[in-house]
């Protein structure tokens, strides 16, 4: 069986939320309110992004001293060993930060994950988001399209296996083979019949591989 697995960022790979704890540590506190905005449905993952990343007031070597404090399930670092030796493609599609994430990724010495995700740039005001990999046909109205991405990276002969935890997760929980969740994807998952196992860290999934 050739599997490809598409994996979540934050909360999934890593132990927090980055963007959360960037936000909390450096934006104004008016963050909150637009994270509100989106958990309501008023705005999309996108629009919610690019405005909070607006409030941040700290220079990007502050940013990136920050996320050195974050930490990722160590499990991880097995899991991708295995893939790796079994020859499955292992891909990481986050609606995140690109500069947060592959600066953890190279800190663990695994910086060469494919990574699908947002980006972000200074600017003379601050910071700028830019979107990739956005499309607007996107149902969840992410900065990044995850069903769009595992679609086209999809081949008949493979198994296509979603690792996930949120929101960002919903829509492509429906796209895929099977879908490994924790935390409010779960719950999801549960709520609308999605084929899924539970997972509280990629021993688990690995485990599931294994055997």
């Amino acid at each position: 069986m050739k599997y490809k697995f598409f994996c979540d960022f934050d909360g999934t790979v890593t132990k927090e939320d980055v963007i959360d704890r960037i936000l909390e540590e450096f934006a104004d506190p008016s963050w909150m309110d637009i994270e509100q905005a989106w958990v309501n449905g008023e705005i999309g993952s996108r629009d919610c992004l690019a405005m909070q990343t607006r409030l941040i007031k700290a220079k990007e070597c502050d940013l990136l001293d920050f996320v050195e404090g974050i930490e990722i399930d160590e499990t991880f670092i097995d899991f991708t060993r295995y893939c790796k030796s079994k020859s499955f493609n292992l891909m990481i599609l986050s609606d995140g930060i690109d500069l947060f994430i592959e600066s953890i990724l190279t800190r663990y010495g695994l910086n060469d994950i494919r990574v699908f995700s947002n980006g972000l740039r200074s600017t003379a005001e601050g910071y700028e988001m830019f979107f990739p990999y956005f499309r607007e046909d996107c149902l969840s109205r992410g900065g990044i399209c995850k069903c769009k991405i595992m679609e086209e990276l999809s081949s008949p002969e493979g198994t296509n296996i979603l690792v996930g935890d949120g929101r960002s997760d919903f829509c492509i929980a429906r796209k895929a083979d099977l879908t490994f969740a924790k935390s409010t994807l779960l719950d999801f998952c549960r709520a609308e019949n999605i084929p899924h196992i539970e997972h509280r860290e990629f021993r688990d999934v690995l485990k599931w591989l294994r055997d």
